[in-house]
């Protein structure tokens, strides 16, 4: 639960787990390179990334480090604040960094939203890039991160704009259950999560989210995100998620038959 008399901080903790000191990155020793396969060491991503957020217009203000498999496997948050927009006040924006030594994963970085009232993720798949491996990702590295934070300032605007959308479309019951089956037949949650999802519409842990709209049903949706084991997962639910309610959302102000959805 975020303190919101500083919403300026996220508990990162609850969605990435167990935290890890950062000495305890800078200790894993990373293996030894091989003609095709070139391993990143994990504070090394951390420091390029770091470097990147220093040359742009954001600032770190929170992060969080979890180590899995004896050290082999990394994955940070890091909440930042900078520039302006719409709805700074009711969001906050994640990075997080995943990287691996046991070749399970590529070093890659992923963008998205957290509502300042809890801490529920939503992930713009667009902002999921990833580097393999490769005799070249030392060089690419720094691009890659500085491509992340640009692709995540220039969505910023359709971010803001879908929260907008999202907060006048009114919904019932009827068609919140309906609009649920169809984010899970998209990918957007899996068959057993489906009961959470409606118990949180019907009962919102967070007040802010007690609206009979679409925001509220999307918060339904991230905060059965939650939890360490799903959350690299989020990205592609998220993609599948706002694609459902986006057109449902597009739909009130377009015909139907060229959106071929029922909003009735």
């Amino acid at each position: 639960m975020v303190n919101i008399a500083n919403p300026n901080l996220l508990n990162l903790s609850v969605c990435a787990g167990e935290q890890s000191d950062f000495a305890d990155v800078q200790a894993v020793k990373t293996p030894q390179a091989t003609d095709n396969w070139t391993p990143v060491a994990h504070d090394r991503l951390v420091n390029d990334f770091k470097s990147s957020i220093e040359n742009s217009d954001l600032e770190i203000v929170q992060e969080h480090h979890t180590l899995h498999r004896y050290g082999q496997r990394y994955f940070g948050l890091f909440q930042v604040k900078g520039l302006n927009r719409k709805h700074g006040n009711d969001v906050g924006t994640v990075f997080g960094l995943r990287n691996s030594h046991d070749k399970s994963c590529r070093a890659s970085v992923m963008a998205g939203d957290a509502p300042f009232v809890c801490t529920n993720m939503i992930f713009n798949n667009e902002i999921v890039l990833g580097r393999r491996h490769t005799v070249n990702i030392f060089r690419d590295l720094p691009n890659l991160l500085s491509r992340a934070i640009g692709a995540l300032q220039e969505s910023w605007v359709d971010a803001d704009a879908r929260i907008d959308r999202y907060k006048s479309v009114g919904i019932d019951d009827t068609q919140a259950h309906d609009l649920i089956i169809r984010a899970f037949r998209a990918g957007a949650c899996g068959k057993t999560q489906v009961v959470d999802v409606v118990n949180q519409w019907h009962k919102p842990e967070h007040e802010n989210f007690e609206g009979r709209d679409l925001w509220s049903l999307q918060n339904a949706f991230t905060n059965v995100y939650r939890g360490k084991r799903g959350f690299l997962d989020t990205p592609k639910k998220s993609q599948a998620l706002t694609s459902v309610l986006d057109i449902y959302a597009n739909a009130r102000t377009q015909p139907q038959a060229e959106l071929g959805f029922n909003v009735s």
